[in-house]
């Protein structure tokens, strides 16, 4: 009986030594049959055995019997990373990429990788790991998980380009910008925030040339228009503004200031003088009127009489249309426009109203004398004349109030 009793507690004994607990399944598993390098049965063995303990979160055992392996053996280092990954070690991204790098048809060492990856913020190289682990017959999962990640990956950036062009940092951000759509051209958002970064960087040219791919929609022709604008061509920003939609927000307030620009940028010398002048001439201000609502050009169907004053006169066509659209006139009697004549704020108004009229803008009102309220466009007091700065004010005010 003793003997017996002797003999079941050596075999017990030499059971604890030899039982291996099973994986929790933490770590990849080896896939010893795939595995690309050679090993005897024993060693497989052995290594199956470090895996399990390793897993079951025994690393002290796991390590010890780590040591029994050849030392350079592919084997080893792997297990050593997958030891140090369940320590919870950081800073194993390079070896583990490194390690998966050399042996690229091993599966487990990419599923490892993703792992890393994914605790170290590497979240690219997780990416990609997770795509390779999917080539290489991995489950579906890690297909979906790469493209996660990579978008993880790519919402951090743009967070970070952002912070950088709010901070003021544009030449930063438009390094970090251009890395990143030059490796990922299809991704909208970044191409955005690297063209404005171009913008705040003053590269107009680089940001001409990010802006071109995106497609034409609300966003798209707003920010093409902002590069043309930034390159000073004033008539493109207008025109790709008004191709916005209707309903864009702040569309028509970015229209009539693409417009504004454009109008005064190819002004005629003859607009320039009278913008310039300390007392607008009723010649001065025709031109001004059909300078800022070329439109009326086409309401300008009525006869006109010869005004002997007008003929070649510098203002002699601006004359003649508003006469013919019935918003200003001269006498017929004497055949005088007078064209020199200062216009004063009396006269002003009434050529405003009647322009409003014309404009299709029956609620337009003026307010005289200076005075202001009830969204009227206010008139400065002058009956001895006015500049052709106040009247261009006025006219531009009264331009703000047309439809977009």
């Amino acid at each position: 009986m003793a003997r017996k009793g002797v003999a079941l507690a050596a075999c017990l004994v030499a059971a604890s030594c030899v039982t291996t607990p099973r994986g929790r399944g933490v770590l990849p598993e080896l896939d010893l049959e795939k595995a690309p390098w050679a090993l005897s049965a024993a060693q497989r063995k052995l290594a199956q055995q470090v895996w399990a303990w390793a897993d079951a979160g025994d690393l002290k055992t796991a390590q010890a019997k780590l040591s029994r392996l050849p030392g350079e053996h592919p084997v080893r280092l792997f297990l050593q990373l997958e030891i140090a990954f369940a320590a919870g070690e950081l800073g194993l991204w390079p070896k583990v990429w490194a390690f998966a790098a050399s042996f690229p048809s091993y599966r487990p060492a990419w599923e490892l990788a993703v792992l890393v990856g994914e605790r170290e913020g590497e979240l690219l190289g997780a990416s990609e790991a997770a795509r390779r682990v999917a080539q290489l017959g991995g489950p579906a999962r890690f297909l979906s998980q790469s493209e996660e990640l990579l978008s993880q990956f790519l919402v951090a950036r743009e967070e970070q380009v952002a912070r950088l062009l709010a901070g003021g940092q544009a030449t930063e951000a438009l390094e970090q910008g251009r890395e990143l759509v030059a490796r990922f051209p299809q991704h909208r958002r970044l191409r955005e925030l690297t063209v404005r970064a171009a913008l705040a960087a003053a590269k107009t040219e680089e940001a001409k040339l990010l802006v071109l791919p995106l497609p034409e929609d609300g966003p798209g022709l707003e920010l093409k228009a902002e590069v043309a604008a930034a390159q000073g061509k004033w008539d493109v920003a207008m025109e790709l503004y008004r191709r916005l939609p209707l309903d864009f927000a702040g569309r028509c307030a970015k229209l009539r200031h693409a417009e504004e620009q454009a109008r005064w940028q190819k002004a005629p010398a003859k607009v320039s003088k009278a913008l310039g002048s300390p007392r607008l001439s009723r010649g001065e201000l025709a031109t001004l009127i059909v300078f800022y609502f070329p439109q009326v050009k086409e309401k300008a169907s009525a006869p006109a009489p010869l005004f002997e004053d007008v003929v070649g006169h510098p203002a002699q066509e601006e004359i003649l249309v508003l006469v013919r659209a019935g918003i200003m006139s001269g006498d017929a009697l004497t055949r005088r426009f007078g064209p020199s004549r200062a216009v004063g704020g009396r006269e002003l108004e009434a050529v405003l109203q009647r322009l409003a009229k014309v404009l299709g803008l029956p609620g337009l009102s003026v307010c005289p004398n200076g005075t202001a309220g009830n969204g009227c466009v206010p008139i400065p007091s002058g009956e001895r004349g006015m500049s052709g700065e106040d009247v261009v004010s006025l006219l531009k005010k009264i331009w703000e109030k047309v439809p977009c």
